[in-house]
């Protein structure tokens, strides 16, 4: 067999494959000899008719089109050897077919994996620091810890801002709805401002919360919006024509309102929480509130690290790979249409077309699937320089966390969710651990020994839903 590149660019080669023909005729043989084993002829054992009648029941092309495969099957894998090739993907561009007692020759173009250099980390300057603990984040903290701990007293006036009240939901024809409580204060104003100076047995019709609104107000509304839907179902508004479009509403009615009695900041309120004085309580809540501010700054200093590297990181993408992340994001977008307005992929492509946005789309679709096909490529070249790996231990732990958030047993969740899953998920998980060891370098912390602590941490980056699409190979 001979090899001859034809011509290489960064991301693509061709080359040309030729077989001599005494190899092709030992192809032809072979596959003749195993096709005669299951041709059934009547009056013959399998293979032991003879070789015209075999050849008219099997077909010179039929015959010649297994050669060809089978010459190409044999000798693709040898031939990207020696070219010292990293193929992605193969196609054919000349596809004749082989003739016995002549050579055979080939030429096959391949996307290749791209050769590249990862940026200096060196050079990466992490930005990002942590917010500072304030007087307010403090006080905010002591007042939900009260409010947590209060005691609820029924009262006969009309809802003020600190109450905990009940409604239920309401649909028409039917006296009673769904029970939920509300805390007013664990809700945004928007939700809140509807509900205070109501009494029992006022029915209000709730204005929920805009699909652009604040992330608090968004939070406050979705046991609502799933109260809504249970009940009704309801067209969801697009979060870029909000403004234009009337909000989701919900009807209830007020079933209950009781005041919250606070307890006092005190050594016996600190007894209550396992602790012996308050000064003890107010040092603890600090503590996690630094804790929260430091979790919060490191992953805003992982992205940024992330970005950086992604960035400073030059390389040519593999057309096949971009194409591929397109699909895929077209089957997403697919199914999310119609989970959530039973529209088809098609109608919301002819509706783009109408309104002059289908080119838009294009564009932010090539560019969304090329920002994730460099990210991928260069983590994973990070991964692979770097070495780090993940031994069984700390696997299972994150395993046995994520099953945890599902509310499963982790066998019973690592059946469910299949082994190619569980392969994908490792990947992911060892490429964000060797990440965070190179954050934590950079900003001169140190790692932690909790294998547990590192599973956690980890898996709650990554959710489940995100191992299901591809990774770059």
């Amino acid at each position: 067999m001979q090899t001859r590149l034809i011509s290489k660019e960064a991301v693509k080669a061709k080359f040309e494959v030729t077989i001599p023909a005494a190899d092709v005729d030992k192809t032809y043989n072979s596959v003749f000899n195993d096709l005669a084993r299951q041709v059934k002829i009547p009056g013959f054992r399998p293979g032991k008719a003879p070789k015209g009648v075999i050849m008219k029941r099997i077909g010179d092309e039929a015959l010649a089109q297994e050669v060809k495969e089978a010459l190409i099957d044999r000798s693709y894998a040898k031939a990207v050897k020696e070219l010292e090739l990293q193929p992605l993907h193969a196609h054919l561009i000349k596809d004749e077919a082989p003739t016995q007692g002549s050579d055979y020759s080939f030429e096959i173009e391949v996307d290749l994996y791209p050769e590249f250099k990862l940026a200096d980390l060196d050079e990466i300057i992490i930005d990002t620091s942590a917010q500072p603990m304030t007087d307010d984040m403090v006080e905010d903290a002591v007042k939900q810890l009260q409010s947590e701990n209060a005691t609820h007293v029924p009262v006969d006036r009309a809802i003020e801002a600190d109450d905990y009240i009940m409604i239920e939901t309401l649909r028409e024809g039917e006296e009673t709805g769904n029970a939920m409580p509300i805390d007013l204060e664990r809700v945004g104003e928007h939700l809140a401002n509807q509900l205070i100076g109501k009494t029992i047995g006022d029915e209000v019709e709730l204005e929920l919360a805009a699909p652009d609104a604040d992330d608090e107000d968004e939070e406050e509304d979705e046991s609502l919006k799933a109260a809504e839907e249970s009940e009704e179902s309801t067209e969801a508004a697009e979060t870029e024509e909000a403004e234009n479009l009337e909000l989701p509403k919900l009807k209830v009615r007020i079933t209950d309102v009781k005041a919250k009695e606070k307890p006092e900041l005190d050594d016996e309120f600190a007894k209550t929480l396992g602790m012996e004085t308050w000064a003890q309580v107010e040092e603890v809540v600090k503590q996690n509130i630094q804790r929260e501010l430091d979790n919060k700054a490191f992953e805003a200093q992982r992205e940024e690290f992330i970005d950086k590297l992604v960035e400073e990181t030059e390389l040519e993408l593999p057309s096949y790979l971009v194409n591929r992340r397109k699909a895929s994001l077209l089957e997403n977008l697919a199914e999310d249409l119609k989970k959530q307005n039973n529209l088809s992929l098609e109608a919301y492509l002819a509706q783009l077309d109408e309104d002059g946005k289908r080119e838009e789309f294009e564009a932010e679709l090539q560019e969304s699937a090329e920002t994730g096909v460099k990210r991928d490529l260069v983590l994973e070249r990070l991964l692979e320089e770097r070495g780090t790996t993940m031994d069984n231990a700390e696997f299972e732990n994150a395993l046995g966390y994520l099953a945890y958030r599902q509310g499963m047993q982790v066998g019973k969740f690592k059946n469910q969710m299949g082994q190619n899953w569980l392969e994908n998920y490792r990947f992911l998980l060892t490429r964000d651990k060797a990440i965070r060891e190179i954050v934590r370098e950079k900003l001169g912390l140190e790692d932690t020994d909790d294998a547990e602590e590192v599973a956690e941490e980890i898996a709650e980056e990554i959710p489940v839903e995100e191992t299901s699409e591809e990774t770059e190979d």
